[in-house]
Formats: C-alpha cells, structure tokens, sequence
C-alpha cells in the first residue's frame, strides 16, 4: 500500500507503525490541533466484494465508537477517502505486545490481565465479541510507572445487536480471526438458531493467559486439521508454574482450565467472575510469604539469645560490659558492679521487644488466612427483555431506564475463608437489601453506596466493610480481620 503523507483530510501521515495484508497502521498528526494519532488504513477497493469490506469497515468505526475504557484505546474519528481508502484515526498506543510478557512472575502478569478482563467486560456489555484476543492484539504501555494494557483490533468483531436485526456479514464457511486462540464454537459453528457470545471471547483469552504462564502457545499446530483437532482435543497440557514465578498457584491455574473448556457451558458466567477471580488469584501468588519468612529469619537469631560471654576486667572480677572509667572517690555510684543490673534490665528489655516483633509477624501470617476479598463489578445496562443494551441517556451518562425501573444492577462478588457469613448488607438509607446468607456470595445490587457485615464463627472473625457499586470497572476492598468484634 502506497500511502502519502496527505492521502487524509486533516491528518498529517509522518511513519508506518504495521502492516498487514490491504491495511495499514501509520502514526500521524491531526492537522487542528497537533494531536498524534494512530492512522488505521484500509484499501477497500482491493478487497473482494463478497468481503462486503465497506460495510465491515463502518460496522468496526461504529463498534469503536460505542466503546469506552481505560484499556481501549480512545477513539476520534473515521472515514472512507474519494479513492477508497477507509480510515480509523484513534489513540496512539506506545507499547509493546503481550506476548512479550511471558514467563513474567505471576504477580507482574496478574495486574495487566485484569485491565484486559475489564476492558472485555465492557466489551461483552455493548454488545460485542472481539473474535481475535490474542497476545499480539494487546499493547502494554507504561503510564505514571505502572503498565497500561490496551486491547486493539476490532477488524472482525462480531455485533450482536445487529446481527439480531439485519444479519451478520460472515458468509457461511468463512473465519475470522486467529485460528490458534479460537475457541471449537467459532471453528466448527453453532446449531442454528444459536450465535457465539462473550464466552468466545474468555476462551481466547483463556489461551493467552495459558501462553503467559507457559511461554508457549498452547496451540502449535500449523495445519488447519491439526488445529481444529487440537482445541477439539485439548492437546496441551496442564499447567505447572513453579515457585520463582508464583506458584504452584492452583486458584489461577484452576480458573485458566476453566476458561479454556471445550464446552462454552463450562467456562466462567461473567467477565466479572473471571476479574473477581484474577484479584483472588494475585494474592495466592504475591509473595508476601516470602517477606515474613525472609523477617522471620532475620529474627531468628533473637529468638533464643545466647548468655554473653563474660569478659575480664582488669581488676579480675567478671562483668558483662567493658570496664568503665573509675569515677572520682566519693561520688555516688563509685563501685563498679552497680552497673550489672542496669545492664541485665537493658538486655531484658531488648529481648522482650524482639520477642513481640517476632509475635507480630506470626499474628500478621495468621490474619491473612482471614483476608476478605470484596470484588464490586460495574452494572450491566438491561433491555425490557433482560438482553443487553447500550442505552445511555440524552447526556452520553449512565444507561437510561424507564420510569420506575430499578437502576442497571451490578454484582458484589465476596469471598471469605470457608464458613464465613454474610450478616447484611445495607444502603447509604440504612435499608437492608440483603440477609444472611454463606460465603462466597454474588449479589445483583443498583449503583450505589453500601455497608456489608461479614462474619466468621469459628474464628471469632466478624468486620464491617463499606463500598460503592459504580460504572467503569471493578472496586476491590481487601480487609484483614485480626480481632473479633
């Protein structure tokens, strides 16, 4: 593809970034304002018609357009040029693709996957099955020193709204997509009457974490009948990560089984039982362990203080201190052995404060086997129906619903050791919406303030917990019970 510097209205193209097949991605200038863009262009007239690629090109500008969040890259405008070039101008992502993240430790990896996971969350609420996540259709960036995953590439998303209406535009034995992170649905097709869901999406995603943690892909196959007969089969093994990278880890390799079933009906229900469980998964791999023992250790050797050695003065008698300079005649505290005991209390109180610390730490240990995870997900806007919609109201604010009903609900997600108990939960009113009920618990609450209780009986744990349900990703509330109330 031949592209000159002016071939958009209002751009400025400056550099190639990619290229692949008729299209290409080209960093580039917004002439009004100096803004730099990222330019994705496609040559539409060189693409075969029963493609139909003029109206793929403006389903993907629409689909762009619906989206918001933090791990999409903005979006700010799109168009086809009078010689048949269609164009996407969107945020420049400076970053580098997933892929090159692998065999990371797990606590590095957890923290980029969740952004993704929320970012396809929304993704799955307007509507839309991305159809090819995949390592390299992320980009990892570096934003206030900390890394900013965006996921890209909505060339063959799927929408399921309007497919509903006007019908898709794959034609039949066509695919889309990448053929090694396809889940067997997209492969094989679905029973008439069905169509692919969010939960493609998770399975695509499943194979990415797997290719993280392996540093592999979990499909290796080239062969179109060797491919197919790999995701039929699950050829690739389990997962075993080793303790330098966070394991054995057996929550996340658990969910990453789950995510890559064969069956869609096996995998996770919801984005946000995926995300609530990446957050868990982070604890069982961060290696705070390894910090109490490395503290433990360090204080080991105070644990059981061996007698000082007594040391001659040079009057013969023992004392446990070099000798001190003999005060004048007279003087009070003139006898040298009057020294000992203020010594012998000194010791004693620097051992007690060392055997405290040593009960700290082990107090520490012992209250994080009652940590509390509460995981808040963003509401899921809710047709008449029950089916998804991406209804805002006349400003572009949070999804609009009739009079008299209830806010879009989102899910409280809480998880406690076995045998808690959720006691309550009630709102800024102080109206209870919630009763008792065991832990692990998941909750349809409208967007708002709230106050839960939470209790373990065998434990004596029991704490209260404030949090807000809100849009736009997930609030997470990590509390450690130390004392029963």
């Amino acid at each position: 593809m031949n592209v000159r510097p002016n071939l958009v209205g209002g751009y400025t193209i400056l550099e190639r970034l990619g290229r692949g097949g008729l299209s290409g991605v080209f960093r580039a200038l917004r002439d009004a304002d100096g803004l730099e863009v990222a330019l994705k262009i496609t040559s539409l007239a060189d693409l075969d018609p029963e493609f139909r690629p003029q109206e793929r090109f403006e389903r993907e500008a629409e689909l762009l357009g619906r989206l918001s969040h933090p791990a999409l890259p903005k979006f700010h405008d799109w168009g086809v040029t009078l010689d048949g070039y269609g164009w996407l101008a969107m945020e420049l992502v400076r970053g580098a693709p997933l892929s090159q993240f692998a065999l990371r430790p797990a606590w590095e990896l957890i923290p980029i996957l969740i952004p993704i996971a929320e970012s396809l969350a929304a993704v799955a609420r307007g509507g839309i099955v991305h159809r090819d996540v995949a390592p390299d259709n992320v980009l990892v960036a570096m934003e206030e020193g900390r890394f900013a995953p965006k996921l890209i590439d909505f060339g063959v998303a799927k929408d399921l709204f309007a497919s509903a209406a006007a019908g898709g535009l794959t034609q039949h034995g066509a695919f889309l997509g990448k053929l090694s992170y396809a889940p067997p649905e997209q492969l094989l097709g679905l029973p008439k009457g069905q169509t692919l869901d969010f939960r493609a999406d998770v399975y695509s995603f499943g194979l990415t974490v797997w290719e993280l943690l392996a540093g592999r892909p979990a499909v290796a196959a080239t062969t179109l009948p060797e491919i197919v007969n790999a995701h039929l089969t699950r050829s690739w093994p389990r997962l075993d990560l080793p303790p330098a990278r966070g394991g054995p880890a057996p929550k996340l390799l658990a969910l990453v089984e789950r995510m890559t079933a064969r069956r869609r009906e096996d995998r996770p229900s919801s984005w946000e039982e995926i995300v609530a469980a990446l957050w868990q998964a982070l604890d069982e791999v961060r290696p705070v362990h390894r910090e109490l023992e490395q503290k433990q250790a360090e204080l080991a050797p105070f644990d059981h203080v061996p007698p000082a050695e007594p040391r001659r003065n040079g009057a013969g008698a023992d004392a446990p201190f070099p000798e001190a300079a003999a005060p004048p005649a007279g003087a009070p505290g003139g006898d040298a052995p009057a020294l000992a005991p203020a010594a012998r209390l000194l010791t004693r109180e620097l051992l007690l404060g060392r055997v405290v610390l040593i009960f700290g730490i082990a107090a520490l240990a012992a209250a994080l086997a009652f940590a509390l995870h509460v995981v808040v997900s963003a509401p899921e806007p809710e047709t008449e129906a029950g089916g998804l919609a991406p209804a805002t109201d006349a400003r572009g604010g949070r999804p609009a619903s009739a009079a008299g009903t209830p806010a879009a609900a989102g899910r409280l997600l809480v998880a406690l050791v076995p045998g808690g108990v959720l006691e309550e939960v009630v709102d800024e009113a102080g109206r209870r919406v919630a009763g008792p009920r065991p832990l692990p618990a998941s909750l349809p609450l409208p967007p708002g303030a709230y106050r839960a209780r939470l209790a373990h009986p065998e434990s004596g744990c029991a704490l209260t917990v404030t949090f807000d349900v809100r849009p736009g990703g997930t609030t997470r509330v990590l509390e450690s019970c130390l004392d029963g109330e």
